[in-house]
């Protein structure tokens, strides 16, 4: 549907099979026009639209539909227009461009450009791969188009042939999906796309020259959604969080109260239903494969323990969270939350289980099932304390009172049931399939949700009556209410997700907000995360400690280029106060010469300008008085002619007035005259008419003799009576014209009267455009006395610059004493400097008697030096001598490795060695420090990479150790079913063999088969043990394979 420009029209169009196009009077709220644009049942339609130029004319596109109508009163009349030689195929969407312009795009991928209803051109820069286009708009620059895949393309208009040429092209990454709709803001800055997974995003179109096509361009609009059916729901009750699944793989943790998406994890497996725990930590989750029991951390939900239940389509937490139930089949498993174990197994129901509900103290479970049946199990021995079972219904959801005393049913047959002590107190009808219903926990509330949609409230304790709303567009999956029972969630096939903020009627709302408890802000974290975070932290406090150095380092080297430039500065300073000086200076001279000059200059202008004044006030003086004379006579000779023009006016007029009345006597006169004839010619007739009745009756057989005659008698007398009629109309007209004719004189008389008043207003407009020409002067003599003010304005700004550049020179003077100011300290400090130059003559002084003195010292040390050479002699031929040690301590440690293999011979060798070439004791060095302490960063750092390897190990370890465990759980499992099937087939064969041997009587081939079933079953009884004792068994035998197992001992 689709509202007109200035929303008095709606447009809509129906389904299937005739696709009905509708256009409504919304301010009249009546139908305005219908027609049927698809050519069949099968041709869909999609959009229709209004002409935002133009509301009565529309558009509609659909499976080879494309078609212009107009509105026309009640009638939707086709207008014309054709797709050319184009082969029809389906036109999915369009959007007008201008009044006559709009682009429709194909399922192929095409764009095609229609003006006026007719095919313009294919836009070659269309896609055209195939993939189709689901929705296009236009904004200012061109349109844009979304197509199959995610990919959004930006086209904008072309002065060239093209029309439209494509700029940009955008994918949505990870949602390979259909744009089904787009929406561009009013100021164009931003583009709204919406997918066929129920997601939402934004691009900004304002930045879109800029951005790459490559990257991520897309934000979300609010947050992510379910793409499918919503499965699964439940509510927490230590947190304000929801949580749902849905056939899209996805399980989502929502915020209720800031209306927010916590945790979104997508599996790889379908999840058809979910389990808040009372905590808010963990989450149970029936997949496909396998149930799941998840922990919630900070920002992911990770699996901790599978089940071997596939499919669960319904699992519950108890109310106190320490067990929980789930559905296999047409069993209800229960497990221990803390140890995962099966406490027990509630068997009873024949077909699918659709629900269960915990009793408030968690002491009974109550089911409900597609069989009909409604169970209350009690949990303390897993037997059935009630039952009702009605086979014609299958019911779809049950719920238990707070009390424990009622349930209350839905299914099939279309009523609600309240049952108690497994009879049906009352039922309800409720006209449909109601799919959930919910009880408040507070036992004052019940809510139902429908196949249709709708939410119903229903009055409790149950009277029937009840208020319903439309929510959801396809049947209502799951429902729950928060534990204050302040929220309603709902669920449905549609992939959404609706909040209802309940409030009762009665004043009980205020003791709800009194009881109701602070929720929990614990969060589960993982021993790894938590180091990694750590870690992480210490890694950016050290970065942060280098930043904080180098910005240090940054600042002095700043600080010291800053000086510099400040001392450049000054310097410049300097120079540019001293040559401004000299400027002003300069300047100064100038302006009193230029002082003096203007001066001169107005007394000039004042005398020339007084002179002018004078000889143009004498020569207008005159002017005007000769201007005045002219009007004077002018005056005097229009009076005069207008006295003469209003004589001759009036003669006129008489004279027209008198032959007027003359010749309107002249007429009537005629007419007498006429009217007379007339009635003269009528008394003979009537005369006439008399003879001829009496001749007809007498004379009856010469009567049509007689009245030929009279007929062409008295035609040639009417020929003659309409010619005088025509003479005398004539005549009639002849006087018209005449009267025309005065009428033309009388109007030339008015023109000319009025071409002499046209005289006279241009003798006025003479006389105006001399007061103008006065005016003229008087506006020179303005602008004379306005370039004057012009030049004493000149000489006020010169005056008023002057004073500036006395200000200016203020501030100069006063520039120049902060710089003596700032001088000052610089001369102190030539003053000090001055005195350390003293100070360092002393000390150079001082040098040279050092100097002096290292002279001494120098020959003392050459002396020294004679002396070292000497030992570096005697060094050398030590260093030659251990040289030789070395050499045969090498010999010797040769003749030591021969005696690698022998330990003994080894040490004695060792030993030798030891007493040839240790002679004294050798003292022992000491560490250096730097290499102690290298050393043990060293030791630190490969303890740590040893830790984090040794937990790594642990953690591979435990993983492997529980696969492990699972497959010898497996492997136990099949082989008992191994050995159980061999029982039978055991027990089989004895069968066959005692048939055998009756059926033969022959004992000694009885007693060989018998014995060789026997030895053939202990084989077999030892491969079980065998088997059994390894504990291992691959996963891929199954019972398909057993009966080759069981050909082996034969053979």
């Amino acid at each position: 549907m689709t509202f007109s420009a200035d929303g008095k029209g709606l447009l809509t169009h129906g389904g299937a099979p005739d696709w009905t196009l509708v256009y409504w009077h919304w301010d009249k709220g009546k139908v305005g026009a219908a027609s049927k644009p698809a050519t069949a049942p099968t041709s869909a339609v999609y959009q229709c639209s209004f002409n935002p130029f133009d509301n009565s004319v529309v558009c509609v596109t659909g499976d080879g539909v494309c078609r212009f109508m107009r509105i026309n009163e009640q009638i939707l009349k086709p207008l014309p227009g054709a797709m050319g030689k184009r082969e029809p195929q389906g036109y999915l969407c369009h959007a007008w461009m201008s009044e006559d312009r709009v682009i429709v795009a194909t399922d192929s991928g095409d764009l095609l450009l229609l003006e006026a209803g007719e095919l313009k051109i294919a836009l070659p820069s269309a896609p055209s791969d195939g993939l189709s286009i689901d929705s296009i708009i236009a904004y200012s620059k061109g349109f844009v188009c979304g197509a199959d895949g995610g990919v959004v393309y930006v086209f904008e208009k072309t002065e060239d042939k093209e029309y439209y040429k494509r700029t940009k092209s955008f994918r949505i990454e990870g949602n390979q999906c259909k744009i089904k709709s787009l929406a561009v803001t009013p100021s164009e800055d931003q583009l709204i796309c919406s997918l066929a997974n129920s997601q939402v995003y934004v691009l900004t179109l304002s930045n879109a020259d800029i951005l790459k096509a490559d990257e991520m361009n897309f934000e979300l609009l609010s947050q992510s959604f379910h793409g499918q059916s919503v499965t699964g729901l439940d509510t927490c009750i230590r947190k304000p969080l929801v949580a749902t699944c849905s056939l899209d793989r996805s399980v989502r943790i929502w915020n209720y109260a800031d209306m927010s998406t916590d945790i979104a994890k997508t599996f790889t497996e379908e999840c058809f239903s979910v389990s808040f725990h009372p905590s808010g930590l963990h989450v149970l989750a029936g997949f496909s494969d396998k149930l799941r029991i998840m922990n919630l951390l900070m920002d992911d939900i990770r699996p901790y323990k599978e089940f071997a239940i596939k499919s669960c389509r319904e699992c519950r937490f108890s109310n106190g969270g320490q067990c929980f139930a789930a559905v296999n089949g047409n069993t209800i498993q229960i497990y221990s939350t803390y140890t995962c174990e099966n406490i027990g197994n509630l068997r009873g129901h024949s077909s699918k289980v659709k629900s269960i509900c915990w009793t408030p103290d968690d002491t009974k479970l109550v089911s409900c099932g597609m069989d009909g049946a409604v169970y209350e199990w009690l949990l303390k021995d897993f037997k059935r304390c009630s039952e009702n079972v009605l086979k014609s219904c299958s019911y779809t959801c049950a719920v238990c009172s707070p009390d424990a005393r009622s349930v209350y049913a839905v299914g099939s047959d279309m009523k609600m049931k309240e049952i108690a002590d497994s009879n049906v107190n009352k039922d309800f009808p409720t006209g449909t399939v109601i799919t959930q219903i919910v009880l408040a926990n507070s036992g004052r509330m019940l809510f139902a949700g429908t196949d249709m949609g709708t939410i119903r409230s229903y009055k409790f304790p149950l009277t029937g009556e009840y208020s319903e709303v439309q929510v959801h567009s396809a049947p209502v999956t799951r429902m729950r209410v928060s534990p204050d029972d302040a929220f309603l969630f709902s669920a449905a096939e549609d992939a959404s997700l609706f909040v209802f903020d309940v409030r009762e009627k009665e004043a009980r709302g205020a003791k709800r907000d009194k009881e109701a408890i602070t929720y929990a802000e614990e969060i589960l974290v993982t021993k790894s995360d938590l180091e990694e975070k750590t870690q992480s932290m210490a890694e950016l406090k050290q970065k942060v400690e280098e930043l904080t150095m180098q910005n240090e380092y940054q600042l002095r080297l700043k600080d010291l280029n800053f000086t510099e430039k400040l001392k450049e500065t000054t310097e410049k300073f300097n120079a540019e106060l001293d040559a401004d000086k000299k400027n002003y200076e300069l300047l100064l001279q100038s302006k009193n010469d230029m002082e003096m000059e203007y001066e001169e200059k107005i007394k000039q202008l004042e005398e020339r300008h007084g002179q002018q004044m004078q000889a143009l006030e004498a020569q207008y003086q005159q002017k005007i008085m000769t201007e005045v004379e002219r009007y004077q006579a002018l005056a005097s000779e229009k009076d005069m002619m207008n006295e003469t023009w209003e004589e001759r006016f009036g003669l006129q007029g008489d004279e027209h007035e008198r032959a007027v009345q003359e010749m309107t006597d002249d007429y009537e006169g005629r007419l007498q005259e006429e009217a007379a004839v007339l009635e003269r010619e009528k008394s003979e007739k009537e005369g006439l008419i008399a003879e001829f009745e009496e001749t007809r009756r007498q004379l009856e057989e010469d009567v049509d003799r007689e009245i030929e005659e009279l007929k062409e008698k008295y035609e040639a007398k009417l020929a003659h009576e309409r010619e005088a009629a025509l003479r005398l109309k004539g005549e009639n007209g002849i006087m018209r014209k005449k009267f025309t004719a005065l009428q033309k004189d009388i109007e030339d008389q008015k023109d000319e009267i009025q071409g002499l008043f046209l005289s006279k207003k241009a003798l006025h407009e003479h006389i105006a455009s001399l007061e103008k020409d006065i005016v003229g002067l008087k506006k020179e003599i303005r602008e004379r006395d306005d370039t004057i003010g012009d030049k004493e304005k000149r000489i006020y700004d010169l005056k008023k610059k002057n004073q500036e550049l006395e200000k200016f020179k203020f501030v100069l003077d006063y520039k120049i004493k902060e710089l003596k100011k700032q001088i000052e300290p610089r001369e102190v400090e030539i003053m000090e400097m001055k005195e350390q130059i003293k100070k360092m003559d002393q000390e150079l002084e001082r040098y040279h008697k050092n100097n002096s003195a290292l002279e001494l010292t120098i020959s003392g040390l050459r002396l020294k030096l004679e002396g070292m050479q000497r030992e570096v002699l005697s060094q050398r031929t030590k260093l030659g001598e251990s040289e030789a040690k070395t050499q045969a301590l090498c010999t010797g440690l040769h003749e030591t490795i021969q005696h690698i293999q022998e330990p003994k011979a080894l040490k004695d060798a060792i030993k030798a060695m030891y007493h040839k070439h240790v002679t004294e004791t050798v003292a022992r060095r000491g560490v250096d420090y730097d290499v102690a302490a290298e050393h043990t960063r060293q030791r630190e750092y490969l303890e740590k990479s040893v830790d984090s390897l040794r937990r790594k190990l642990n953690k591979n370890m435990e993983l492997h150790r529980s696969d492990n465990q699972r497959m010898m759980q497996e492997n136990v499992a099949l082989i008992k079913e191994i050995n159980e099937l061999r029982r039978e087939i055991k027990g089989m064969k004895l069968a066959q063999r005692a048939q055998a041997i009756a059926g033969n009587k022959s004992l000694g081939k009885g007693g060989y088969g018998l014995d060789s079933g026997m030895s053939i079953m202990d084989g077999a009884r030892g491969d079980d043990v065998r088997e059994s004792n390894g504990g291992r068994l691959q996963n891929s035998r199954s019972r398909e394979q057993l009966p080759g197992m069981d050909t082996v001992p034969h053979q």
